[in-house]
C-alpha cells in the first residue's frame, strides 16, 4: 500500500509526500485502516481532513475505522465530516466500462484486425506499405488494447480509425488477412469504423478528464464539481442520440454515474466548497451547476447554507473572530476572469489577509486530491 500526504504550505505551494510504501498482511478494511493509522502515528500526523481512496468495500470499512479512531482521540478536523473522497478516475473507469460492454460488437473486429497486423514483422511491413500506398499521414503506430482497460481501448480506436483505408488495402496485400478474419470476427465493416469514430469522439472527453483530475502538480479539487456536471450533461445528450447502440451505451453509463453522483445526499460537500473557494466561480457557478446536475429548486439557499456552516466550523476550530462579514464580503465581490493560466493558489496568497478564515479553509480544501492516480 502506498500512503501519500497532500498539503499546501505557508508559501501557498502544493506539496505531496509519499510517507510509506509497504505490504499489508490483509486486504480487509479494518486491517487497511489500522495500517494507515499506525503510519500516521509514526509520523506524528493528526488533523487529517480527508482521505482519497478507490471505490471498494474494504476501503469503505477502512474509512469508517479511521473516522471512529480520529474522533475518539479528538484530533480530527470538524469531526471527520466528509472525510471520505472517492477517486474520480476510478469511478470514471466504472462508468465507461459499463458503457463499453454494450458496444463490443463493433470494437471486436477492429481489435482482431489490429492484433492480426501486429502479430509478425512481415505483416507490419505489408501494413506499412498499405499506409504509404493510401498516402496516409502516419503520426502514431497501431496499438493493441487491454480489453479490461477502457482508456487503452480509446487509444487503440483513436489510432486505428485513421487507417481504415490502409486496412482495406491490406486485404489485397495479405490474402490471409481476410480468410483468417472471416473465421473469427470478420474484417471491420464501414459501419464498424463509423461507430468507432463516434465512440472515439465520445470517449475522448472521459480520457482527457481522467488526465486532468490525475494531475500531481496543480490543484484539482476546485474543478471536481464542474467536471462531473459537464459529464452529466454530455451523458444526457448521448442518451438522446439517434444511434441506438450509442444511446444504449450512454444509458448504462448514466445509471452507473447516478449511483455515485446522482444523489446529493451521497456527495462530499467539500467538492462544492472547493468550487466556491475558486474566485472565478464562487456561489453563482455552483448554483447553476447544482440546478443542472440535481434539478434542485432552492439551490441558492442550500449552497449558501452549506458554505456558511463549514465556514463557522473552521472559524470556531481556528479561533477566528469574524462572524459572517468575511464570507459575505468574499461572495459579494465580483468573480475573477476565467483565464487559462489563472493561479488559484497565487490568488489566495495575495488575498489571504483579507479573508483569513476562508484562506485557512482554502489551504485545506484545495489540497484535497480527487484522484488516487496523483498519489
Amino acid at each position: 500500500m502506498c500512503l501519500t500526504v497532500h498539503f499546501i504550505d505557508n508559501d501557498w505551494k502544493l506539496n505531496k509526500r509519499i510517507i510509506n510504501f509497504f505490504p499489508i498482511d490483509s486486504h480487509k478494511g479494518e486491517a487497511i485502516g489500522m495500517a494507515v493509522e499506525r503510519c500516521l502515528i509514526e509520523w506524528g500526523i493528526d488533523n487529517v481532513l480527508t482521505m482519497t481512496v478507490d471505490n471498494a468495500s474494504s476501503n469503505d470499512t477502512a474509512i469508517a475505522y479511521l473516522k471512529k479512531r480520529f474522533n475518539t482521540r479528538k484530533n480530527s478536523v470538524i469531526r471527520c465530516e466528509h472525510f471520505h473522497v472517492r477517486c474520480v478516475a476510478h469511478i470514471i473507469n466504472l462508468v465507461v466500462g459499463d458503457g463499453l460492454s454494450e458496444i463490443s460488437s463493433s470494437i471486436m473486429p477492429i481489435r482482431a484486425a489490429v492484433r492480426f497486423v501486429r502479430q509478425s514483422p512481415a505483416r507490419l511491413k505489408r501494413f506499412n506499405e498499405a499506409i504509404v500506398m493510401e498516402m496516409i499521414d502516419r503520426k502514431k503506430s497501431l496499438c493493441l488494447d487491454v480489453s479490461t482497460r477502457w482508456n487503452s481501448t480509446y487509444l487503440m480506436l483513436d489510432v486505428a480509425q485513421n487507417f481504415e483505408k490502409a486496412f482495406e488495402r491490406f486485404e489485397v496485400l495479405d490474402p490471409s488477412f481476410k480468410s483468417e478474419m472471416e473465421g473469427d470476427m470478420g474484417v471491420p465493416t464501414c459501419n464498424d469504423w463509423e461507430v468507432a469514430r463516434r465512440l472515439t469522439l465520445f470517449l475522448k472527453q472521459f480520457y482527457e478528464l481522467t488526465l486532468r483530475v490525475s494531475g500531481s502538480y496543480y490543484v484539482t479539487s476546485n474543478t471536481y464539481f464542474s467536471e462531473i456536471s459537464t459529464v452529466a450533461s454530455n451523458l444526457d445528450q448521448m442518451v438522446n442520440n439517434n444511434d441506438l447502440e450509442l444511446s444504449l451505451m450512454a444509458s448504462n453509463m448514466k445509471r452507473k454515474f447516478d449511483k455515485y453522483w446522482g444523489n446529493i445526499e451521497k456527495a462530499n460537500m467539500f467538492i462544492y466548497i472547493a468550487a466556491i473557494l475558486d474566485p472565478r466561480a464562487k456561489l453563482e457557478y455552483v448554483e447553476f451547476a447544482f440546478q443542472q446536475l440535481y434539478n434542485e429548486e432552492d439551490v441558492s439557499r442550500m449552497c449558501h447554507k452549506t458554505m456558511e456552516s463549514k465556514f463557522k466550523k473552521f472559524k470556531s476550530a481556528t479561533g477566528g473572530w469574524d462572524t459572517r462579514s468575511e464570507l459575505d464580503k468574499y461572495l459579494g465581490e465580483g468573480a475573477e476572469a476565467d483565464c487559462k493560466n489563472f493561479d488559484i493558489l497565487g490568488w489566495w496568497k495575495i488575498n489571504g489577509a483579507r479573508f483569513p478564515t476562508l484562506a485557512i479553509m482554502a489551504r485545506d480544501v484545495l489540497a484535497i486530491p480527487i484522484s488516487t492516480v496523483s498519489s
